[in-house]
C-alpha cells in the first residue's frame, strides 16, 4: 500500500512540475527587459573613417521621449548634434566632425514598459585631416606679385596726363600772346604813319 501511494506522489508531482512549465513558458517573454544588442561604432572600436552617425540597436522598441544621447570628445565638448532619434529598434544620434582621441557615448532611453535605462560605451576616432584643408602658403605672395605690376602700369598714364595736358596748354598760351603782340606792334605802326603829316 505504501509503495503505490509512494508511485502516486511521483506522479503528481511530474504533473505539477509540466504543467508549471506549459504556464510560464508563454509568460516568459512579457518579463523580458529591453537590452541593447550593438553599437555602431561598436565598443572599443577604432575608427578611421569619418563618423556622422552613431546607432545604438535594442532588442525591441524604446521611448523616443525619454532617449537622448551625449558623445564627448577628448577635449570635454559635446559632440552630438541635435536629438536623437528612434526608429525601429534603432536610436540613431548624429554627430558633428569628430576630433582624434577618445570619445565617450553616454545614453539613457526608456523601455516599451517604461523602465529607465541607460549606459556608457567608447571608442576611438583616429581620422587623419586631409593635407588639402590646410592653406597654400605660396597663394598670397604670387597674387601680390603680380597685381602690384598692375596698380604700378595703371597709374603711370594716369599721373603723366595731366602734365602732358598742362604744358600744351602754356605753349599755346605764349604762342597766342605772341601773336598777339605782333598785331598790336603791326597795326599801332600802321595808325601812327596814317597819323603823321604830310610833309610833300
Amino acid at each position: 500500500m505504501s509503495g503505490r501511494t509512494g508511485r502516486l506522489l511521483a506522479a503528481g508531482c511530474a504533473a505539477l512540475v509540466a504543467a508549471a512549465a506549459l504556464v510560464g513558458g508563454p509568460a516568459a517573454p512579457a518579463w523580458a527587459h529591453s537590452t541593447l544588442l550593438r553599437t555602431d561604432p561598436a565598443k572599443d572600436s577604432t575608427v578611421t573613417t569619418p563618423v556622422v552617425t552613431i546607432t545604438l540597436t535594442f532588442n525591441e522598441m524604446v521611448k523616443a521621449n525619454k532617449t537622448a544621447v551625449t558623445v564627448t570628445g577628448p577635449d570635454g565638448a559635446n559632440y552630438a548634434d541635435g536629438a536623437a532619434r528612434v526608429v525601429d529598434k534603432n536610436v540613431l544620434q548624429a554627430v558633428k566632425p569628430l576630433p582624434q582621441g577618445a570619445i565617450t557615448v553616454q545614453w539613457k532611453s526608456a523601455a516599451a514598459d517604461g523602465d529607465p535605462m541607460s549606459g556608457t560605451f567608447g571608442f576611438t576616432s583616429a581620422i587623419v585631416a586631409p593635407a588639402s584643408a590646410a592653406p597654400s602658403p605660396s597663394a598670397s605672395p604670387s597674387e601680390a606679385v603680380t597685381t602690384a605690376p598692375a596698380a604700378a602700369a595703371t597709374a603711370s598714364p594716369v599721373d603723366a596726363k595731366p602734365v602732358s595736358d598742362g604744358q600744351d596748354s602754356s605753349s599755346a598760351a605764349w604762342w597766342i600772346a605772341g601773336a598777339a603782340v605782333v598785331l598790336l606792334a603791326v597795326g599801332g605802326g600802321w595808325l601812327w604813319s596814317r597819323r603823321r603829316p604830310s610833309t610833300g
